[in-house]
């Protein structure tokens, strides 16, 4: 009898502290927000892929300041000012994503690629040389790489 009147004591202090009950005049606990840099981080990707670069550098921003040791977004947003045409700040978005992570395949192929617009061939294969280390069985960067000196060597030394 006394086990079953701990139990019931116990079972009403559940009830009367459970999440469903608050004290009087308290607002109930708001829902946690939604990741706000992880949803501006695929807004600005989709934005970029489909083109759309002024609007995913806006995003991309809105990612750095929240998550400012990003190397993905800093990898992105060189990748929008290149295919804009400003390689002083595609540039510094690559240095920036490879200060945060040396290994980042996707800035080393697309700073590569940044080196060749600039001809700076030398440069473009010294990333080559370091993604044939971080994939020694291959991967798609290293394969986008090759193809892009490929292409660069091809065109007599023409930027693309």
């Amino acid at each position: 009898m006394r086990t079953f009147a701990l139990a019931a004591a116990a079972l009403s202090l559940l009830v009367l502290t459970g999440p469903g009950v608050h004290a009087m005049g308290a607002d109930p606990t708001p829902a946690p927000k939604a990741n706000t840099a992880q949803q501006d981080y695929a807004a600005g990707v989709q934005a970029i892929q489909s083109g759309q670069y002024d609007k995913g550098i806006e995003s991309l921003k809105k990612v750095i300041a929240v998550e400012p040791k990003n190397a993905d977004a800093y990898n992105y947003l060189g990748f929008a000012y290149r295919k804009k045409g400003d390689v002083a700040q595609a540039g510094t978005n690559y240095d920036t994503a490879l200060k945060l992570n040396a290994n980042h395949k996707g800035a080393l192929e697309y700073q590569g690629e940044l080196f060749l617009k600039l001809n700076k061939m030398e440069d473009a294969m010294k990333n080559q040389a370091r993604l044939q280390v971080l994939c020694p069985t291959g991967c798609a960067e290293l394969r986008e790489l090759d193809r892009a000196i490929a292409d660069h060597k091809a065109s007599g030394g023409q930027s693309t």
